[in-house]
């Protein structure tokens, strides 16, 4: 993880509480986060029939080396021979492979767990603490909490502590345009054009400046006790709110830091208030 520290703005919920006192994190699935164009790409098309043609050798003979671990020019002879004896059929056959290749690899990353959190903001010595967007949106207005996560520890104990599941992160770009992929570029098992498709969202929420957690599947993940370095209360938290997060605080994770986070009209901004 290249982060020292990332942050998660929560809701006071029943389920945001019980995975704090269970001592674990839920990673959400791409078509249950906010975003209606998570994980969108743009297919690229072969441009005309010449286009069409080369795409369709150059898969077949990937495919062919890939599968029966043929040399490339004898592989490329076959193919040839087979696109020679019935063109039309060759490429409606391919495409149709391709088409396929592209819808599973969409459907996979479907299926992957995704923790979305904040890193601190580019050029701020401010905390991601002070993102008033990110109180105001995922953390119920500052009646809601923040947690600062120790990067390393939380991605290392995610590994050490979920050991069927298989973990990576990546930070988020902001574009303008979706990202793109070559509709014959899934040939190879292992490549990730379509996961990376999880690392772009439109520049307007730029705000959050995300970093994400990705799992080979979604729910609970439990972590280590170390890996929250802090946690903060929103200025308009209900106090049973924060009775009952101090006293799950002090049960799972009884060594972390507690603060409430004040509305600062002076600087029409956030400070962090005293300890807890």
């Amino acid at each position: 993880m290249n982060f020292d520290y990332i942050y998660k703005f929560h809701k006071v919920t029943d389920h945001s509480k019980k995975a704090l006192l269970n001592r674990k994190i839920w990673l959400s699935t791409q078509e249950s986060l906010n975003d209606p164009f998570e994980g969108v790409t743009k297919t690229i098309y072969p441009t005309d029939r010449t286009d069409l043609i080369t795409k369709c050798v150059n898969y077949m003979t990937e495919m062919l080396c890939d599968e029966e671990n043929l040399e490339k020019s004898h592989a490329q002879n076959i193919v040839l021979q087979r696109y020679l004896e019935n063109p039309d059929g060759f490429l409606e056959i391919v495409l149709e492979q391709a088409k396929k290749e592209h819808n599973s690899a969409i459907e996979h990353t479907r299926n992957l767990g995704i923790y979305s959190t904040s890193a601190d903001i580019p050029n701020d010595e401010r905390s991601h603490i002070a993102n008033m967007i990110m109180w105001s949106l995922y953390a119920d207005g500052f009646k809601g909490f923040c947690i600062k996560y120790n990067a390393k520890e939380l991605y290392r104990s995610l590994r050490e502590l979920n050991s069927e599941d298989k973990f990576s992160y990546t930070k988020v770009n902001y574009v303008t345009q979706p990202y793109e992929v070559d509709l014959f570029s899934l040939v190879h098992k292992d490549n990730i054009a379509y996961l990376k498709a999880l690392q772009f969202k439109h520049e307007q929420w730029e705000h959050e400046c995300e970093c994400r957690i990705l799992s080979t599947s979604a729910g609970l993940k439990e972590i280590s006790q170390n890996s929250i370095e802090a946690i903060y209360f929103g200025d308009k938290i209900s106090e049973q709110n924060e009775i009952g997060l101090i006293e799950i605080m002090q049960q799972s994770f009884p060594n972390t830091p507690i603060f409430r986070v004040k509305l600062d009209s002076q600087s029409y901004g956030i400070r962090v208030g005293e300890k807890i």
